[in-house]
């Protein structure tokens, strides 16, 4: 039977090693909140101390459900931007669309496909369009459906929104539950608690945004998240 042990090399960095030998059950490792401080700070910890649930086991549920919102953020942001970028390069006459002067991009954005840019080349690539989308960020996705571009690029991309109804496509509330999930996407990317929050509020958001995508989006999303098994797991929860 194969069992994995760690060994240190000269560099200081644990190389995992493979060897044949019995595999002896071990009760796992749950760290004190002494220890945790000491790994984590007092101050970090200290957000999940004033709940009533255990501080440690909070914390570490806290961090499984970043990490899930974070997968289902990661699959919605590609939902967006895919259908974005599908409805805007058809339209473009100067080359990509993002280098389009029709939709006005302000400074930020302007450094920020520039940035997106540089990076797709990176290596020598050949950079092109779909790359540069890939390399944007979520934030300039935001950017796109706010008023600045209410008569730009809105009426370009509302149409590939197929899993609504036309007459009930709002740029304003999209904007607004996109905008929440931008929040949203920063505190888990740094690992910020969000136990105190509307879980189920995020959630919904999330299918919200699939749902203007394809009306069966947000099944998929239901079916291969792991967010709602958490919800029910919560420390302290009857």
């Amino acid at each position: 039977m194969c069992s994995i042990f760690q060994s240190r090399d000269r560099s200081g960095v644990f190389a995992i090693q493979s060897i044949h030998r019995e595999v002896r059950h071990q009760v796992p490792f749950v760290p004190s909140q002494a220890q945790l401080e000491g790994w984590v700070s007092t101050d970090r910890l200290s957000k999940y101390a004033a709940a009533p649930e255990d501080t440690v086991a909070l914390y570490m549920w806290n961090a499984e459900l970043t990490g899930a919102f974070f997968e289902l953020i990661g699959h919605v942001e590609v939902l967006l931007r895919n259908v974005v970028h599908a409805q805007l390069a058809p339209h473009s006459t100067h080359g990509a669309w993002y280098d389009d002067p029709y939709y006005r991009f302000n400074t930020r954005s302007q450094r920020e496909i520039a940035t997106a840019k540089g990076r797709a080349g990176r290596g020598g690539r050949q950079v092109t369009s779909g790359r540069v989308v890939a390399e944007l960020t979520f934030g300039f996705w935001r950017y796109l459906l706010t008023s600045h571009h209410q008569s730009t690029v809105w009426p370009r991309v509302q149409a590939g929104f197929q899993g609504v109804p036309r007459h009930e496509r709002s740029r304003q509330e999209l904007e607004t539950v996109v905008a929440r999930v931008h929040d949203l996407r920063n505190r888990v990317a740094h690992h910020e608690p969000i136990f105190h929050t509307n879980v189920a509020q995020h959630f919904a958001d999330l299918t919200f945004i699939a749902g203007y995508v394809d009306a069966q989006a947000p099944q998929w999303l239901w079916e291969t998240s792991r967010v709602h098994a958490l919800m029910v797991s919560r420390p302290g929860r009857p």
